[in-house]
Formats: structure tokens, C-alpha cells, sequence
């Protein structure tokens, strides 16, 4: 991974680079850097994270040498829309997978910080944010991305894949890297523009949208179905029910159930 800077065509996201063959947590150590040494795009890249974490803490299994696992530290002005950022990140990995396996729809958002390839997990993303007193000092992307792993331990080998897997072939992870930096770095600018398009795009492509699911707010899964509306311009998740009333939730009250 020490060639990824000669393949990069990126402006600034990964410009500034820390790797490691070892790691227990890029995000931990992303987010524990003094913050005089954290430019805006910074990568922090592991071969094995002994320490990985997905979200509600679940642990991260990745086999050494074969996957990504990478935090991206951004330096916004606002401290509003976090989770759309994330989307818009999960946005681009969706993106790239369609384009890789030349496949229409073959990838998607699974709610809130997944990516599901046919039916099965490619990749989570953690979000944590570092403040300094009041003041926003960076906003943390952990993304764990399966590319050419062949097996996973059999509690999650039913529910998890990879891009060699699905493709057949092993892929050169500098080469993909290089492209997920690009489309994420498009993406961010849309983000900060705040374009509609962007929230569309998000849209589109999170599993059940427009369709009628069940929800779990707050731990308590509710009678009636609703109509999935997708996010709005903060990253809220809107909902209709049957009545016509739209109601709106945040990321951390909701969970999707779908049929």
C-alpha cells in the first residue's frame, strides 16, 4: 500500500497519509492525533486493525493483507449534516461497485452506514466526531471495505462478501483505493455545496426507498408500515404513514425493516 500516493489523482483527500501494517483502531488513532497534525483529508490506512469497530461497538473482522481499512479525517466548518457526509461516502463506494461489476443496482445503502453487495455486507462505516470545547475540530470516517477476501468465519459467512467473490478476480487495493478517493472526494464537494442533487443521488440508492417497511424507533418496533421518503437535507430519515403524515427521525433512533 506504500505505492498508493503514485497512483492518487485526488486534489486533497489522502494527500496526507499515516500507514501501518498494524493498527488497533484508524479511527481511534485518527481521532487521538494532536490536532495541529490532522489536515483536512487525511488517510490513516492499516494492512490488519486488530481492533476494528463498526457501530453499537461490533468488532470489525477483516482478513490481513486482503482488504481496506481506513479512516478519513475532515476538517468542515459546520458541524451540521454528519450523517449525510456518511451517506454521501457510502454513496461513492455504491457507485464504484456498480461501475466495477458492471452491474445496474447490484450494491446499495442498507440503513444507516452499511453497503450491501447482492444481498450481503461489502462494507460499514463509522462516524465519530472530536470537539474542542464547543468547536467542532474534525469529523472521523471509519470505512472497513471487503475487496479481496475468499472465506469469513462462518458466524458471518452467510451474511458477508467481497468484490473477489463477486467478481472472480483479485483486485489491486492501491488501484481501488485510489478510484474510492476520487468519488469520495467528488462527493464531499457536493456535500459542502450542499447540492440537492447529492440528496437524491443518497436517496435512490438506500434499500426500501419508496417502498412500504416496518421501523424500530427507539428499540420499540411499531404496528403500521410506512413509506420510506429517504433523508432529508440534515440526514433525518422521513417517513409517511398511512394517514399522509410525514414524520422524520434521526439516524441513531431508527432501524429499517424490510421485507
Amino acid at each position: 500500500m506504500r505505492s498508493l500516493d503514485q497512483k492518487l489523482s485526488t486534489q486533497w483527500l489522502g494527500r496526507n497519509a499515516c500507514y501501518f501494517e498494524e493498527l488497533g483502531s484508524t479511527n481511534t488513532y485518527a481521532k487521538k492525533m494532536p490536532s495541529e497534525e490532522v489536515k483536512h483529508g487525511l488517510l490513516c490506512l492499516a494492512d490488519n486493525q486488530t481492533n476494528g469497530r463498526g457501530q453499537y461497538d461490533r468488532k470489525w473482522e477483516s482478513e490481513i493483507g486482503k482488504n481496506l481499512t481506513f479512516s478519513l479525517a475532515f476538517r468542515p466548518q459546520t458541524s451540521e449534516r454528519f450523517h449525510v457526509l456518511t451517506l454521501a461516502c457510502a454513496l461513492a463506494l455504491v457507485e464504484y461497485l456498480n461501475h466495477c461489476l458492471q452491474q445496474k443496482k447490484c450494491a446499495y445503502i442498507k440503513w444507516p452506514n452499511d453497503v450491501m453487495l447482492n444481498g450481503k455486507k461489502v462494507a460499514g462505516f463509522l462516524t465519530e466526531t472530536v470537539f474542542s470545547g464547543n468547536k467542532l475540530d474534525r469529523l472521523v470516517i471509519g470505512i472497513g471495505f471487503n475487496v479481496n477476501q475468499k472465506e469469513f468465519p462462518d458466524k458471518i459467512a452467510d451474511k458477508s462478501t467481497s468484490v473477489y467473490l463477486e467478481k472472480g478476480e483479485t483486485l489491486v487495493r492501491e488501484e481501488v483505493l485510489s478510484e474510492l478517493l476520487s468519488r469520495i472526494e467528488y462527493k464531499y464537494n457536493l456535500w459542502h455545496r450542499r447540492q440537492s442533487g447529492l440528496i437524491k443521488a443518497i436517496n435512490r440508492n438506500i434499500e426500501g426507498y419508496g417502498q412500504w417497511i416496518n421501523l424500530v424507533v427507539d428499540n420499540n418496533q411499531l404496528e403500521d408500515p410506512y413509506k420510506l421518503l429517504g433523508i432529508d437535507e440534515t440526514g433525518k430519515l422521513l417517513v409517511l404513514d398511512d394517514d399522509g403524515g410525514i414524520q422524520s427521525f434521526s439516524y441513531e433512533q431508527i432501524r429499517l425493516i424490510i421485507d
